[in-house]
């Protein structure tokens, strides 16, 4: 029965006509850039430059960006092309794959055949996002595994090695890009960077209480969500019980260099 099910459901979906349920956002910002650039060849040279790159500096907010970044993550394991998804249903049908994910490839196969994607390097798009001062975009960047990351690059092919150091520079990106937003107030960038700073630092690859110490007493001066004021406070109060008072007033000390920091964002 399940099969004769399957084989009504890819019957279906091989003649349907794909109507546009969620046109990307991205087709009338491709058309208004367009437009742009035309309007750009009647200007001289120096006015020519300033509105294109003013445009590509504002045509795409943080959302979008992060938008479009998910997307392109959430479709990248799916087939590209009509071909692709019928030679994965042949193989699934040979290995007995759930129904329930078969349809759930056939619908997002669907979805994903309708965006007109930007780029292939979400990692890119997610890093555009947090420069715009996405704190989502930090949640969601650090929820890629490093082979999504090598992906994402186009460096699967890299010898074990090179894909260390990469590896290496991507945990420093993340870093560096979770303080950035940490420091406008960023709150699951803050949560974040207490709950790793806990286990890593990039900078000598060990723990640093000492830094997450300070970030989550940082943040208990500045957040507003209840549930991560909860979180970090119950960090800082299991590290303080193993810490010298000497740490303590380091972690002090860099708490107010965050604070200083924090108010010349002008927070």
């Amino acid at each position: 029965m399940k099969k004769v099910v399957l084989a009504i459901s890819i019957a279906a979906f091989s003649i349907s006509y794909f109507l546009p349920k969620e046109q990307s956002n991205y087709d009338n910002l491709s058309a208004e850039k367009d437009s742009n650039k035309v309007a750009s060849k009647h200007l001289i040279p120096n006015e020519k430059a300033s509105i294109e790159t003013s445009f590509e500096e504002s045509v795409f907010t943080s959302e979008e960006y992060l938008f479009e970044a998910k997307e392109i993550r959430r479709c990248k394991t799916i087939p590209k092309t009509q071909d692709e998804l019928d030679d994965w249903l042949s193989r699934a049908n040979e290995v007995g794959e759930p129904y329930e994910y078969i349809e759930d490839v056939l619908s997002r196969f669907e979805r994903c055949s309708q965006f007109n994607l930007i780029s292939d390097d979400f990692v890119e798009l997610l890093v555009k996002a947090i420069k715009l001062g996405s704190d989502n975009a930090v949640t969601e960047l650090w929820a890629i595994s490093d082979k999504e990351y090598f992906q994402s690059k186009g460096l699967l092919e890299l010898s074990r090695e090179e894909k260390i150091e990469q590896r290496i520079k991507f945990n420093k990106l993340k870093f560096q890009l979770s303080e950035s937003i940490a420091l406008t107030g960023g709150e699951q960038s803050i949560l974040r960077l207490v709950k790793e700073y806990q286990y890593y630092d990039p900078d000598s690859g060990n723990p640093n209480f000492l830094k997450a110490i300070a970030y989550a007493d940082f943040g208990l001066k500045i957040v507003e969500d209840n549930d991560i004021y909860l979180k970090l406070d119950f960090v800082k109060q299991r590290i303080s019980q193993n810490m010298e008072f000497h740490d303590i007033e380091q972690a002090q000390v860099l708490t107010e260099k965050l604070l200083t920091k924090f108010g010349e964002n002008g927070n």
